[in-house]
């Protein structure tokens, strides 16, 4: 009987080794052999995070009401039950870009359905501004007509582990593709209006763009490439290959240059690869100084972002630092100042 058992296992070890061989060669071979799919082609633990993507309920966007190339769009894409609430740093965001740009309109694109928009005082105040609106989408529909149709139907995104990231990596990029403008990030805080500023892209060093702000013309080419990479490239294991990473290959392509301190707007054909200061002053490795209270790294804080378009504090490591409304925090005087009507809704903590 421990003969037999020691079989099995031996043949299940050399089938399993003959077809890794097998996949291995035959990448070899096929270069047009998607390995990648193979590998995601499961379902993953964490794909129950954007169940509710599956709902049908119809989209509330009115794409001939969108102005192409003259649009923010935020992205919020947790599941929400019947009522639909942004936290008070989100709302922070979509006031700030609202405020210091009234000539565009604002959208918050949700791909959960909901039924109501929540009366805490912090939505509330967003309703202050006529360039607000807040949208459901279907994400069923969504890609309708875009080079991400089929990819989205074959079920990639749910092979992510980390699927409402990657839905708002996804969805930025398809957006820009379907109607052009501006994309932002929900950890953010405006400090300038884009004016005349479009089709540009911020860098977070000498060695990587972001992809926490993007802006575009409809129909430019720039966001074809990078849709068509998502498209090749995703990697549902891999937090930043499907955001930062596909814009940052995108421009290698587009500029032909390697090195992100070559991707000059010349090079890059009217793209501005915007320097770090623009965006990302404060890198996300010392993001607590957006919270620091000393007078001294206040001032220094200050004086970094003073001539930023926007500053990004980093909500994937931030959100549970306290800010304390009324103090000398460097975020908590900028969210003062660029979302007042959210900001006055807070008592105690922002």
């Amino acid at each position: 009987m421990l003969n037999i058992f020691r079989l099995k296992r031996l043949v299940l070890l050399c089938s399993s080794l003959t077809l890794v061989l097998f996949l291995v060669m035959y990448c070899a071979v096929d270069e047009n052999f998607d390995l990648g799919w193979l590998l995601q082609s499961h379902i993953s633990p964490e794909a129950h995070m954007i169940k509710c993507y599956d709902n049908e309920s119809l989209s509330t966007i009115d794409d001939a009401a969108i102005q192409r190339g003259q649009t923010i769009f935020f992205l919020e894409t947790s599941c929400h039950n019947r009522t639909f609430v942004l936290n008070p740093r989100q709302a922070c965001a979509v006031e700030s870009a609202a405020k210091l740009n009234p000539n565009l309109e604002v959208y918050v694109l949700v791909p959960s359905p909901f039924e109501s928009l929540s009366s805490l005082p912090h939505m509330a105040a967003l309703r202050k501004y006529r360039n607000i609106k807040i949208h459901h989408i279907n994400m069923n529909t969504y890609f309708d007509n875009t080079p991400l149709e089929d990819w989205y139907k074959d079920g990639r995104l749910k092979s992510s582990r980390w699927p409402q990231s990657h839905a708002s990596d996804v969805l930025r990029y398809a957006t820009l593709w379907k109607y052009g403008g501006y994309y932002a990030d929900l950890d953010v805080v405006m400090l300038k209006p884009f004016g005349d500023m479009i089709n540009f892209v911020g860098a977070e060093s000498d060695i990587d763009v972001a992809a926490g702000f993007l802006a575009f013309t409809h129909g430019h080419p720039l966001v074809h490439l990078a849709v068509v990479d998502l498209k090749q490239n995703y990697k549902g294991w891999d937090w930043g290959n499907n955001g930062p990473g596909v814009i940052t290959r995108a421009l290698k392509r587009y500029c032909m240059v390697r090195e992100v301190t070559k991707m000059t707007k010349e090079r890059c054909k009217g793209v501005d690869v915007m320097p770090p200061s623009a965006f990302y002053a404060i890198p996300w490795r010392k993001w607590k100084d957006y919270f620091a209270t000393r007078r001294s790294d206040v001032d220094r804080v200050m004086a970094t972002v003073n001539s930023s378009v926007a500053i990004h504090v980093w909500n994937y490591l931030s959100r549970n630092q306290s800010a304390v409304v009324g103090s000398n925090q460097p975020y908590v005087l900028l969210a003062s100042r660029f979302c007042p009507e959210v900001y006055s809704t807070r008592h105690k903590f922002f």
